[in-house]
């Protein structure tokens, strides 16, 4: 594969999506965290292809924003070509192919199939390119073909056709090798192949596999890559389907994981991302939902329950019931939980606790350090060994900015302590319990900020 040519790829997210019963395009339903068609673009970028074209149409101005919106830092570039009559997939490529047709090669797969995985897509690239033919089809056997498109076959194994299910014989709908809607194509041959395609079946709809017939009637040449796992082909198209798809992702990655060294007690009820990566010898107990780019090192235990997203979580570190984790990091030995919430770019220190109903915001938790329980620690520096007592809060937020806390080596705050940032407090310094502290406390001294303990006699109004 020495030859360059330059390759494009193809998303087909046009389609009504009538039987999710909505008002929102079917490709624009969530997998996870991810739209349908997000996610598939994701995947498709790991081909590198040169550009990648979403071809929209029902609500097309509603997709196009909301993967503008999703895909801004995107690097592969991303064009929508909007699609003018809804009539299948074949008109969809039919309308886009003087677009297509700036590159030389181009995968066509559709936006609401979701279940592929990368190295499938690649391998099928390196057969197409190896196999020299015209277009390569992706099938799969199935128990029960349904609606699927069926593969007939040559004398020498190649394709003789594509037959669709509606309007096809007995013969037919007992094949069951399936057509899965992707392809590769020599942008030359679907060009010529695309041109003469009319509209056929009950509903009147172009065939993109009348495209592969045209080019094998051309004297061209189709070739199918039949894969093992035929869940990768799966089409979603109700809610239902969406449902056994996240299923499906997440017993998948619980397998991958499992076959890693990751000990995953219930993989049935743990949920975690395809994109996430963990250590081998960690363990994740139930009812917890991993996604995002999350890294999570060796020897940790997660959960059970709770949420991490897009986090860094290090080596024999540890995670506990039921806690909140977001963009950010966890060193080696570090607890969190049970019961506690990190917000966005908290890091937490080597050896640092931090305890049940305790919310970290935008702070680095030194070495050491511990918070316990039912404190709010916001735009913190805080030094190792720190002791925060329950109820402690830096009061970051002055009614138009935030503003930082410093907290040095060794200091204690006393519980139910009131920071009011700007402030600083120094090494092994002490704030007494009860105190809202508005001024520096230096290395080593004790901070009060309380009244004097006033009592009186209370008399009752008869």
């Amino acid at each position: 594969m020495t030859e360059n040519r330059s390759f494009a790829a193809v998303v087909l997210a046009a389609g009504f999506g009538t039987r999710m019963n909505s008002d929102l395009p079917k490709v624009l339903h969530c997998l996870g965290d991810m739209s349908l068609a997000e996610r598939v673009v994701r995947k498709v970028s790991a081909l590198s292809p040169d550009r990648i074209i979403v071809v929209t149409g029902y609500k097309a101005d509603l997709v196009e924003e909301e993967l503008k919106s999703r895909l801004a830092d995107f690097p592969t570039d991303i064009n929508f070509f909007r699609q003018t009559l809804l009539k299948g997939s074949g008109r969809a490529v039919q309308e886009a192919v003087g677009e297509i047709c700036k590159s030389d090669e181009v995968l066509i797969l559709c936006g609401d199939a979701p279940l592929f995985r990368p190295r499938t897509i690649a391998g099928m690239y390196k057969f197409f390119r190896e196999g020299n033919c015209d277009c390569a089809v992706m099938t799969a056997e199935l128990e029960d073909p349904a609606s699927y498109g069926r593969i007939i076959r040559d004398e020498k194994a190649g394709i003789s056709a594509i037959v669709e299910a509606d309007g096809a014989g007995e013969e037919v709908l007992a094949v069951r090798e399936v057509n899965s809607g992707t392809y590769f194509f020599r942008t030359a041959a679907l060009k010529e192949a695309v041109s003469g395609l009319k509209p056929k079946g009950s509903k009147g709809e172009f065939y993109l596999t009348d495209a592969v017939e045209n080019i094998i009637a051309a004297g061209g040449r189709a070739e199918a890559y039949k894969i093992e796992d035929s869940s990768e082909i799966t089409g979603i198209n109700s809610r239902a389907d969406l449902a056994a798809a996240y299923k499906t992702l997440c017993l998948r990655k619980a397998a991958e994981l499992m076959k890693e060294g990751v000990t995953i007690t219930d993989p049935s009820n743990t949920y975690i991302e395809e994109s996430v990566s963990i250590g081998k010898d960690t363990v994740v107990f139930p009812e917890v939902f991993i996604k995002g780019n999350t890294v999570i090192g060796k020897n940790c235990k997660i959960g059970p329950a709770g949420v991490i997203d897009s986090c860094i979580i290090d080596d024999n570190a540890s995670v506990k019931y039921s806690c909140v984790l977001e963009k950010s990091h966890v060193r080696s030995g570090a607890a969190v939980g049970p019961m506690a919430r990190l917000r966005p770019m908290s890091d937490i220190g080597e050896g640092a606790e931090v305890g049940n109903f305790a919310e970290i915001k935008k702070s680095v938790i030194g070495k050491g350090s511990k918070i316990h329980h039912h404190s709010y620690i916001g735009d913190t520096v805080m030094g190792e060994k720190v002791n925060i007592g329950a109820g402690t809060i830096t009061c970051n937020y002055d009614g138009k900015k935030k503003n930082g806390t410093v907290i040095g080596d060794g200091a204690f705050i006393g519980s139910n302590s009131n920071l009011v940032a700007p402030v600083s407090i120094g090494k092994a310094a002490y704030t007494a319990a009860g105190s809202t502290i508005t001024s520096p406390v230096y290395d080593g001294e004790l901070g009060i900020g309380r009244a004097r303990q006033i009592n009186k006699v209370f008399k009752r109004k008869n």
